[in-house]
């Protein structure tokens, strides 16, 4: 279920975004392995949205080591995809990801844990929005 509040625009997602706190270290996956800091500005279960000082060609192949603060403290995990957007945003660039496979529990259990708790979360603060009549 996608979650539209009346002070968001309609959008054609497939997939409700979440606001995240982490950094992703990119690897960008090419003949020199380029490593680009970034902060996660939001994550889905296809992907996620980036804020880099640094451009990514839209297509590139990346590896993403995702850091964020979990129940136990400092968690990373790490999750393949590709470069699908990119736009200037002032002095950044809006950096949009698809990943191979969505965030699962086989292959990144602290991210799906992580993911999961923040979808929990929303779900509280989106009832906590409704109107009382």
């Amino acid at each position: 279920m996608i979650v539209q509040y009346e002070d968001e625009p309609q959008t054609n997602r497939k997939h409700q975004r979440y606001p995240i706190s982490a950094t992703a270290l990119i690897r960008i996956k090419n003949k020199d392995n380029s490593l680009i800091d970034t902060l996660v500005a939001n994550i889905s279960k296809p992907g996620l949205g980036l804020y880099s000082y640094v451009s990514i060609p839209d297509g590139m192949p990346v590896s993403i080591e995702l850091s964020f603060i979990g129940i136990k403290g400092l968690e990373k995990d790490t999750i393949e995809g590709k470069i699908i957007h990119s736009s200037k945003l002032g002095s950044l660039y809006y950096v949009g990801v698809l990943f191979d496979e969505e965030i699962n529990r086989a292959a990144q259990p602290l991210l799906y844990g992580h993911f999961w708790e923040i979808v929990e979360l929303e779900k509280i603060i989106f009832f906590k929005r409704m109107p009382v009549d």
